[in-house]
């Protein structure tokens, strides 16, 4: 399993709820599938199949980098 915590302030640690939501939303217009987790659905997670590849991990990273730079 991967993660990816959102917050809209490093130092505080405030959960970026509505960044989040965008972001998810994005990553499905991306071919990537992930779901929303944490008490405060800031967290992208990520569960990839047994078979992946290492080709596959360049595809997903190019993808999420697509997704963080469209946002």
């Amino acid at each position: 399993m991967q993660a990816i915590e959102l917050v809209s302030d490093r130092k505080t640690k405030v959960p970026a709820t509505q960044e989040t939501a965008e972001i998810f939303e994005l990553t499905r217009e991306h071919g990537l599938i992930v779901s929303k987790s944490g008490a405060n659905k800031n967290i992208l997670r990520m569960v990839p199949p047994m078979c992946l590849q290492l080709e596959d991990v360049a595809v997903v990273e190019q993808a999420l980098t697509r997704c963080f730079e469209a946002y």
